[in-house]
């Protein structure tokens, strides 16, 4: 009974990922340089559609993301920013249903200044925030 009850409990709690629905996913896709114009950390871009994406994206870019984003169950979200060379984009995901993703950004301290950015798709239902400066 014990092994019927472990098997059923390993089961569940593998039925999502295994069927791909990871609550995040980071992109390995750079979005075009217009995006760092005015762009800040704390405010990344919402891409809810393939349309959305080609405003942002070039080509490969773009058929990266169609192989990738299902925009009837996933959204976008483009982080980019001009820091230190050593800011790190890092994020946790919390124990709930929906899961909860809050995002922060760990700042680097050295004085060169980097185009970063950082590219994740989310399951629609999913609930983001970033812990913003104040």
């Amino acid at each position: 009974m014990t092994r019927l009850t472990l098997g059923l409990v390993v089961l569940c709690m593998s039925a999502p990922v295994a069927a791909g629905q990871a609550p995040i996913a980071e992109l390995k896709v750079m979005p075009e340089k217009s995006v760092f114009k005015n762009s800040v950390w704390h405010k990344p871009i919402v891409i809810k559609s393939h349309a959305d994406a080609a405003k942002h994206f070039d080509k490969d870019a773009q058929e990266t993301i169609a192989k990738s984003v299902d925009f009837k169950k996933q959204i976008v979200l483009v982080f980019a920013w001009q820091g230190s060379g050593g800011d790190k984009l890092v994020y946790k995901i919390l124990e709930s249903f929906p899961e909860q993703i809050p995002f922060s950004l760990k700042p680097g301290v050295t004085d060169d200044i980097r185009s970063h950015s950082r590219v994740f798709a989310l399951r629609s239902n999913v609930r983001w925030s970033v812990n913003a400066p104040k």
